[in-house]
This record gives structure tokens, C-alpha cells and sequence, in this order.
């Protein structure tokens, strides 16, 4: 069984509004993030750490595999939620957020498995039984924007993280 690096596979959706002074480096696209994430009920630095995996924030980012713009959208998935300007970064924005809405409600709020569907597709998650697939790349996607969340919507908890394997830790000499 896959082990998330989340610290919790449900997120609280809609408690935070802002971006806690995180930056995409655009303001525009900073308000677009979160007002998307607002109307669709997710906490923004959700979004934030999705969109710095996806892109790394770049508008005209475009993947191998023919995904596009801030969130990566793959063609189908643009038209499927109405995009008619893959580039546009506010119909871009909007479409990804409300793309991680729907997968989260199909999977019952499980982020971890809506990571995973947004990077794999959601019948690569019903192909493994509602189960991160075995794809390295769709394993690492979910790891680093877990633990980016993690570090940025609760830094006390990495710190507690750390202190705590640190003291699991055997202790060596140092000569």
C-alpha cells in the first residue's frame, strides 16, 4: 500500500482564503488561485503547491504529454470543463481548481487520490482500486506536493515531524 506523505488524506476544504504570503511571483494569479479556490471549496495552498508542481508557475508551461498553462491541462480535460483559452491563466486556473472539486468529490474527499487522478486520470485510480497507481512519476507527484502542502499550510507539524524522527534516530559518536 502506498504511503502518503500528507498529513492527513482530508483536507478541510474551505478554511483558508489567502495564501498565508505565498507568491506565484503574479498577483493577478495569486487572486485568480484563490478565488477559484474559494468558489470551489479548497484551501488554496492546496492549489498553490499543485500549481508550483504542475508548472512552476510558468503561463505558457507546456508538458511532453500535450498538458498546458499554470495547471496542466491536458486538452480533453480543458474542454471538458469549458476552457476555450488553454493559456488564459484565469480560465486555466478556474478549470484545474474545479478539476481537483470534481475529483475530490469522487473520491471522497481523499486528497491523496485526487492528486493522484489529476496526474494519472481518474481511471488510472479505479484501474488500481482506488489506489495511487504504481507509476513512479504519479508517486513522486504525489509525495512532493504533499509534502509541500504540509510544509506550507502547517509548518509546526514538519518541525514536529522532524524533531520526532530525529530523536528515533540511534545516537553515534562524533570522532
Amino acid at each position: 500500500r502506498y504511503v502518503t506523505p500528507i498529513a492527513s488524506t482530508r483536507v478541510i476544504m474551505g478554511t483558508n482564503s489567502t495564501l498565508r504570503g505565498f507568491t506565484t511571483g503574479n498577483a493577478l494569479h495569486d487572486k485568480y488561485i484563490v478565488e477559484a479556490s474559494q468558489k470551489y471549496r479548497i484551501d488554496p495552498l492546496l492549489i498553490y503547491a499543485q500549481m508550483h508542481q504542475e508548472s512552476s508557475f510558468k503561463i505558457n508551461a507546456r508538458s511532453h504529454k500535450g498538458a498546458s498553462g499554470l495547471m496542466q491541462l491536458m486538452p480533453a480535460t480543458a474542454r471538458r470543463f469549458g476552457v476555450t483559452k488553454i493559456y488564459d491563466p484565469k480560465q486555466n486556473i478556474d478549470a484545474g481548481v474545479r478539476y481537483m472539486r470534481w475529483l475530490l468529490d469522487y473520491f471522497e474527499q481523499d486528497v491523496v487520490l485526487a492528486l493522484a487522478g489529476y496526474n494519472a486520470g481518474e481511471g488510472a485510480v479505479l484501474r488500481y482500486g482506488r489506489q495511487v497507481p504504481p507509476f513512479r512519476e504519479t508517486r513522486e507527484y504525489v509525495r512532493r506536493i504533499g509534502a509541500r502542502y504540509n510544509s506550507i499550510s502547517n509548518p509546526t507539524t514538519i518541525t514536529a515531524q522532524t524533531a520526532s524522527a530525529a530523536e528515533q534516530k540511534e545516537s553515534r559518536p562524533l570522532t
